[in-house]
This record gives C-alpha cells, structure tokens and sequence, in this order.
C-alpha cells in the first residue's frame, strides 16, 4: 500500500493542530512550541521526502490523489504535484518550522498561537497542492481565519484595525475567485471542477468570457500579491503583524496570489492572458516603482521592508507578463527567492525591535557595536534584495528581465531602475540603523544570542544555496513551464486560424 504523501503533508499540520487544541488542562507554552514543531518538521520532511522522489523531466502532474466527494456535482478531493508548486510546497515547509523557532519566546495563549500556525499551514499546503478549483478556493479561503487571529490577537497596537482591513480584502479576493470559478464551471460543460478538466472544455472559452474570467482572477489573486492599488492592507498587517507572522506572511501567502494567476489565469485563460499580457506589464511596472519610492518614504524599518515585498512581487508580475520560458522560470525563481529574503529580513527587524525597543530610524543609530552581528546578516540581505550576484535574487530577477525584455522593454527598463531604487532606500536604512552615534537610550541594549539568530543563518544559506547553484530551482519547473509555455503557444495558434 502506497503512502499518501501529498494528503499528509496537507493534513499532518492539521493534525497537529487538532491534538493541541484537545489536550486537557492548562498546556504549557514549552510544550506548546514543541509539540507545534514536531509536526511542522515532520510536514517539512514529508515535503523533502516528496523532493526525492518527484520525476524532475517530467512536466505533468505527479504523486496524484483523489477521493470522489460530490460526484453529483464533480467535486472531489484531489491533490497532485508538479514543478509549479513543489517549489512553493518545500518553501512553506521550511518557512514554517523557522517561524516557530522565530517564536520561541512567546508565551501568551501558545496553544491557541501554535494552533492557528498549524491550521494556515495546512491551508497553504492544500491550496498549493489542490487539483480541483473548489478544493483551491477551500484550502484558499481556510489561511484566512487564523491569519486574521494572529494578527488581531498577537500584533500590535492597531492590530485589530490591521487584522480587520485583510479580512475585508481577502474577503473580497474570495469572492472574485469564486465567482470566476463556478462561471468557468458551468461555462465548460464538463460537470467537473478538475483543473485538467477545466482546461480542455467541451467547445473552446469564448473571448470574451475569458476576459471577463482571467480579469476577475488577476483581480483576486492581485489582492492577494498583492497589486498596486490593491496593496494598501498589506504594509499595515506587515506593521502590526509579530515577527514570525510576517515571515510567514511575505514569504508563503503572497505566494498564493501569484501561483494563482499562474495556475488558473495562464492555464485556463491562454488566449486572453496573450491578449492583456501587457497589461500585466504595466501593472509589474507600477508595482515596482511606486512601492520603492512609497519605501523611501517610510521611517519604520518594518513598513520599508513590507513596501520593498510588493514592490518585488512587481518582478513576479513581469515575469509571468512575458508568457515565455526564460520570463515564467524567473517568475517561479522570483517567488521562492523573495520568499527566503524577505523571510530573512523580517526576521532581522524583529530581532532590532526586541532588543531596541523601536524600529523608527530616527530613534536608532550605532546598532552595529552593540548587534554586530545581525547588521552583517541585513548587509547580506540587503545585497541579496538588491540582485548581489551569487545571491538568489540575481538568477531571480535576471531570468525576469532577460525573458521580459523582448515583449515589454520599456516595462523592463523601468524595473530595472526599480534594483536601482531597492539598493538605494536598504542602504540609506542600514546607514541610519547600523552606524553613526549610538542613542543614550540604547546604551544598555541585550545582546543577541547565536540561537536567536539561527533561523536567520539558515535562510541566508539557503540564498546562497540556490544563487551559487540555480539549478536545484530551475531544474524543478523547467518541465511544467515547458508544458505551460507550449499550451499558450498550441491554443492560441489554434484560436488565431479559426
């Protein structure tokens, strides 16, 4: 009997999550976190263990489950894996299990803490994974709820205002979605909600309706990347949000807004993502240079850093744009990329908070004698963010530009000012933080430990790891790109001599 890995990857954090919340009596904070990182260890080791013996030539769906649910209705429980999402699925799992190191300190109302991670892990997984549309929207809709209570319970002092504005956001997401989806549903004719199915209709989509669908997903999913001037909910959740929340936040659930328009806009919708592929050129553009200038404005190091995601998520968007292998091999690079830095940086910002008491750059200065350390780890940082060769964010946003380029120069040159910018705004930031005169309010800041920076050390490795050796990534969704590139070309073609 084969192992259902993909089903427990998906459902071990739920597990986890279930037995947490069941245990009798008061529950310990200590075991609270270790119980959490147990089962989010063994879903990271699941999920390497899926690595190994996923078939890297291939670019078709692999390790596939499914379950009849509503068969009246073709709705089923179904899960597979490709080179599109085990990037994304191997990303979460290790951004978990260092966000729970990340929150190893805490201790007010753990379990509900530990439990609510649990739960958004395992809508994360199931949304990356799912097969079918509805089970998507599902998996999509179940991150909302404990992200919301992480935020308002655990944040700061706007944090119920900051949790209330992204549900009202995600809410509206949701709804785009799922209208989409259930019009694409009845549209095709083939009674089921299966991708696969979805993609191979009766008779072809008609223009028309795949516009108005692709535009309502690029409007979900864009809420979710989140897309200029749809962002206005994220730097204010990045703000009020703890540490590892953020982490998780800019380094996995962004993710889903991109990897949705991938997956659903691109390979339900190819003739209409032809036809509005510059559109989404100018909307990369936008992001990218509004969200640096937008950081330039900023005094709180947290809030520059949640402007520098959206403006980065503007590469995503470049990439895909393109529509071409090198272009969409950037954009998956770029979601994995991002997804370690700024990872690494929120963590180093939490690190500043805790110790200084602040993250406003008038207020600091001189960090560098007293954290060292953890300036060298946001000097890297910085680097990799900015496209340092050697670090991923270079093979990132370099495959970007050169596949964006020959469709949309103008869109990729003032991208490429938006490197320019990121490296401007990081280095004037660490100017202020790290060096000059120490504050005299300052003067008696604790020191870090080796441990509180062992999370950090890892992502930075990881960066190295995949900006030395690009091809541990690329080599994942080489294939599926492949696949996808040659649908665009094969159906448009195909409607084009009609």
């Amino acid at each position: 009997m084969s192992v259902p890995w993909l089903s427990l990857i998906v459902f071990l954090p739920a597990l986890g999550a279930l037995g947490l919340s069941l245990l009798p009596g008061e529950v310990n904070y200590r075991f609270a976190r270790v119980w959490a990182l147990v089962f989010a260890s063994l879903t990271a080791l699941a999920s390497g263990w899926l690595a190994l013996r996923f078939d890297y030539a291939s670019g078709v769906p692999q390790f596939e489950e499914q379950l009849t649910w509503l068969p009246q209705l073709g709705i089923s429980y179904s899960v597979s894996v490709d080179g599109l999402s085990l990037p994304l699925v191997l990303l979460t799992g290790v951004l978990v299990v260092l966000s729970i190191f990340t929150s190893w300190q805490l201790n007010q109302r753990a379990r509900l803490y530990y439990t609510l991670v649990l739960v958004l892990t395992t809508g994360v997984m199931g949304a990356f994974l799912a097969k079918d549309v509805l089970l998507f929207f599902l998996m999509y809709e179940l991150e909302l709820i404990p992200l919301y209570f992480l935020i308002s319970i655990w944040g700061g002092k706007r944090r119920e205002y900051a949790g209330t504005k992204f549900l009202l956001y995600t809410f509206a997401s949701g709804i785009c979605l799922l209208i989409a989806f259930l019009a694409t549903y009845f549209v095709s004719g083939t009674g089921s909600f299966d991708v696969q199915a979805l993609a191979d209709p009766q008779s072809p989509y008609p223009l028309a309706f795949q516009v108005f669908a692709l535009g309502l997903i690029t409007l979900g999913f864009g809420i979710k990347m989140p897309i200029v001037p749809l962002h206005t909910w994220l730097p204010d959740a990045h703000v009020e949000a703890p540490t590892a929340v953020s982490v998780l936040l800019a380094g996995v659930l962004l993710k889903l807004g991109t990897y949705g328009i991938v997956r659903f806009g691109l390979g339900l919708f190819p003739e209409a993502a032809v036809q509005f592929a510059w559109l989404l050129s100018v909307l990369a553009a936008v992001n990218v240079i509004y969200a640096s200038f937008a950081a330039f404005a900023q005094t709180d190091i947290k809030k520059m850093i949640a402007y520098s995601s959206i403006a980065h998520m503007g590469y995503v968007l470049l990439g895909i744009a393109s529509l071409n292998q090198i272009g969409l091999d950037g954009a998956m690079f770029q979601m994995v990329s991002h997804g370690l830095i700024s990872g690494l940086m929120f963590m180093l910002v939490g690190i500043i908070y805790e110790k200084a008491g602040t993250r406003e750059l008038p207020k600091l200065g001189g960090l560098f004698g007293t954290l060292p350390l953890v300036c060298g780890f946001f000097v890297a940082a910085a680097m990799a963010n900015s496209g340092l060769p050697g670090m991923s964010g270079f093979v990132a946003e370099f495959l970007v530009f050169r596949g964006g380029f020959e469709p949309f120069p103008v869109a990729t040159v003032l991208c490429i000012f938006g490197v320019v910018l990121t490296a401007i705004y990081l280095l004037e930031m660490i100017r202020k933080a790290f060096f000059g005169k120490l504050p005299a309010a300052l003067q008696q800041m604790p020191r870090v430990g080796l441990a509180e920076l062992a999370p950090s050390a890892v992502l930075l490795f990881l960066i190295l790891g995949v900006g030395l050796l690009p091809n541990l990534l690329t080599g994942i969704v080489d294939p599926s790109v492949a696949t996808l590139v040659n649908q665009l070309d094969t159906e448009t073609v195909a409607r084009l001599k009609q």
